[in-house]
């Protein structure tokens, strides 16, 4: 039956290369898309019981948030439900001693934390409880990558000494290359550091500082609920102890669900995407084999005549259409393997674990279903109408026209599910591109084009006061003013939309403080010329000066969003505030700037404040220069210019701003690319589907239209009947599609920027393409029954 099915395949190669190019890239598309939701969204963590992992975090107006270290002692001290509690952050550390001092990501852990997972390392050990202390020697745990790139797989690296921000650390341990942990999205964690033997150890005793984030493991037969009742009740207790931690929660999840909660809704609609293409891809098939069926039905009659039983030709008719399936899937893996890896490479979704995503065995499982599934559903309805066909009308109308009602309803009804799918496919991603074009008009405050920004983290090693991280301030902003081609230079704490904000409390002279209430703001120390750098405009007051020295009165600047929610309808210059950083007293607001976008273009403006570097200068550092030339040439000077300054201060980030401004609106760009592109081909199949039903019934009806035109019917007649058909069909797949459309959109709400699910704007110019489509498909085969020489017709019955 097999090699019948190959035989018979053979004998039309144009077809059956039609069907499996369709197949396979819907086949393929599908694979990929599972491929990367199997191995960010399913496929389990590679730790130990994965499953009793949750994430523990503190949450402020019931958003999770970061959790200061006092705090996490309290939990690990209290809980009664948690086997473990451990705590992690990342930051960077510079590498020298080994060549160029080199930038490192590294994570901060308490030390229990690989404990935890039940990870062993390749050679050494991991942290130990006396790692982790006040005081105790500085130890690290470097990745296998590290290893081989930096130490040459060195059995000895061991108990050796690295310099790691210009202090010694001994090495204890290599975790292999098959441990992630904390799973980042474009920067790999390279080694890892205790908590109280780093960088963040200053800030281990202060209840404000909130950098962690908490992962426990439950202890057996101990549910969530459970879990999460506990740490509520400690929250409470922690509240009526601490007033700083008054309207402060605590919110347990599982882990797995807490690193991945922000790209299901994204991931979702992509598959739905790829999803809904196979299935027009599917009613194509069915459509092609219902009017191939119809030419051999001859070959089927004769078939039953000498003895063939229905379920025979049924299970014939289905193994050619599985053949075709099979051929399409192993097409379709080829696809998916190239398509999942260029979507890897390509995506800008900040996912976990994205870049380990390959097609595996689970994903080949997947093709393999989903190929006999594609061949059942697609053969089986073509299959049914053909086998349970009579025989004898069949051979003794010869070649006379017509399939049968039955199989032109069949091809109708297929036609109609096409025109449906593809309308919630193009009415989504219609709703994604206007959400794309909206968000792309955002102003982000600043001016983007011919600027570079360089990020550093001072070593505190090295740069152990405040007097020590001025100094390197002034260098860098005097070198970086006499950089050729420079029109413009300055120097803050971070830049905007970059993803790391420092945000800071403060309280306001003259008011009363509530100890419930948190008020902060995002806070930058820049230097004077920062704001006409960045091209920030300056609304009211003054900017800084350079007399504005830790010698000077206190200064702070804040943008409108900051004055219209503290001083509605005042005038702040002049007003005092104490932020809370570095213990410093009151500060005059002498300026007011506009907003600036801080975390992604769709958020709305928040509170913004600007300290002089001087005043109150921090370890985290940006030289922002603008530039005559072309941008990206700034970056070697920029290095140089580092090199002068301090040989061993490892180069961090540089990126022009308008990378920054693209790659905060890169994730919807990209999710709109790809579901544009799906519905673009959804459309092409659908309109493909009712031009070959069309051009099908045209030349089954050649009898009838040549007797409509010898009896006098014109060709504009003959066009209008063939038209009114294909209308009648896109006028009920236009009604069902536009009720899923309603349905199916409300899943994009989280991710559309001032457009609504519903838009009108949307539905009705999406219905108006897919209706052009519809008819232009229509009016091809429409054109052709004109042309059919009603003497011919009548003569070839």
């Amino acid at each position: 039956m097999f090699r019948h099915a190959i035989r018979t395949l053979r004998k039309s190669p144009g077809f059956s290369i039609l069907v499996i190019a369709v197949l396979a890239v819907g086949i393929g598309a599908n694979t990929a898309i599972f491929t990367i939701v199997d191995g960010v969204l399913l496929k389990p963590l590679p730790f130990q019981d994965p499953a009793r992992l949750v994430a523990v975090d503190t949450t402020t107006r019931n958003e999770p948030d970061d959790t200061s270290y006092p705090d996490f002692l309290d939990w690990r001290t209290q809980t009664t439900t948690l086997e473990r509690l451990a705590v992690f952050a990342t930051n960077a550390m510079t590498l020298t001693g080994t060549g160029e001092a080199t930038s490192l990501n590294n994570a901060v852990v308490t030390a229990d934390l690989f404990t935890m997972f039940g990870v062993r390392p390749i050679v050494g050990r991991v942290f130990e409880a006396a790692d982790d202390q006040p005081g105790a020697a500085r130890t690290v745990i470097l990745t296998e990558g590290l290893w081989s790139s930096r130490f040459a797989r060195d059995p000895g690296i061991v108990g050796r000494s690295i310099t790691l921000d210009g202090e010694a650390f001994t090495v204890v341990g290599v975790m292999p290359a098959s441990f992630e942990f904390p799973f980042t999205a474009d920067d790999p964690v390279q080694l890892w550091t205790p908590v109280l033997a780093s960088s963040s150890a200053r800030w281990a005793n202060q209840r404000d500082a909130s950098f962690l984030h908490g992962i426990g493991r439950l202890k057996d037969r101990v549910t969530i609920a459970q879990a999460q009742a506990e740490l509520s009740t400690i929250a409470g207790r922690l509240a009526a102890q601490y007033p700083r931690n008054q309207r402060r929660g605590i919110v347990v999840r599982p882990y797995q669900e807490a690193l991945v909660k922000d790209f299901r809704v994204g991931l979702a609609v992509l598959w739905g995407a790829v999803a809904a293409v196979l299935l027009i891809a599917c009613a194509n098939l069915a459509n092609l084999l219902l009017a191939r069926g119809s030419t051999r039905r001859r070959e089927i009659a004769v078939r039953v005549a000498l003895g063939a039983s229905r379920a025979q030709i049924l299970r014939q008719l289905l193994v050619e259409s599985l053949v075709l399936a099979a051929a399409g899937g192993l097409a379709g893996v080829a696809i998916a393997v190239w398509g999942a890896d260029l979507l890897v490479r390509v995506s800008p979704l900040q996912i976990p674990r994205l870049h380990a995503v390959h097609v595996d065995r689970t994903a080949l499982l997947f093709a393999a279903l989903a190929s006999a599934a594609t061949g059942i559903l697609s053969g089986l309805v073509p299959a049914l109408q053909l086998s349970r066909s009579d025989p004898n009308s069949w051979l003794k109308d010869g070649e006379r026209g017509g399939s049968g009602s039955g199989g032109a309803r069949t091809r109708q009804v297929l036609v109609v599910a096409e025109m449906a799918i593809s309308l919630v496919l193009l009415a989504s991603a219609g709703l994604l591109v206007r959400s794309l074009v909206a968000l792309q008009r955002v102003n982000p405050g600043f001016v983007s084009e011919r600027a570079v920004a360089m990020q550093l983290l001072l070593p505190q090693a090295r740069y152990t006061n405040a007097d020590a991280m001025r100094s390197f301030y002034r260098r860098l902003r005097d070198e970086a003013r006499t950089m050729p081609g420079v029109s413009s230079s300055a120097v803050a704490t971070t830049m905007p939309l970059s993803g790391s904000d420092i945000g800071v409390g403060f309280t306001i002279e003259g008011r009363p403080a509530d100890p419930g209430a948190r008020t902060s703001a995002a806070y930058w120390a820049i230097s004077p010329d920062y704001f006409s750098t960045m091209g920030i405009p300056v609304m009211k007051g003054r900017t800084f000066t350079d007399r504005d020295s830790d010698r000077a009165p206190d200064v702070v600047i804040i943008n409108e969003a900051f004055a219209a929610k503290y001083w509605p309808g005042e005038d702040p210059l002049g007003r005092r505030i104490t932020i809370g950083y570095n213990n410093t007293g009151p500060r005059e607001v002498v300026g007011i700037v506009g907003d600036v976008k801080q975390g992604t273009l769709a958020d709305p403006a928040r509170p913004q404040m600007y300290a002089p570097f001087e005043q109150t200068p921090w370890p985290f550092v940006v030289a922002v220069v603008r530039t005559t030339a072309a941008p990206e040439s700034a970056a070697a000077s920029l290095r140089a210019m580092l090199a002068r300054i301090d040989p061993l201060q490892g180069v961090g980030e540089i990126r022009t701003l308008e990378e920054y401004v693209a790659r905060a609106s890169a994730t919807p760009r990209f999710t709109a690319v790809l579901v544009g592109g799906f519905a673009a081909f959804a459309l092409l199949l659908a309109g493909f589907g009712l031009f070959s039903v069309m051009a099908y019934s045209v030349a089954q009806r050649r009898r009838e239209i040549g007797i409509r035109m010898a009896l006098g019917a014109q060709p504009s007649d003959v066009r209008a009947m063939v038209v009114r058909q294909a209308i009648g069909m896109a006028a009920v797949g236009l009604a069902i599609g536009l009720a899923g459309a309603l349905g199916s959109t409300r899943v994009l709400e989280s991710l559309l920027f001032t457009v609504r699910p519903h838009d009108p704007a949307t539905f009705a110019v999406v219905s108006a393409v897919l209706v052009g489509v519809m008819l232009l498909a229509a009016y091809l085969p429409a054109v052709r029954a004109t042309r059919v020489d009603p003497l011919i017709a009548l003569r070839t019955e």
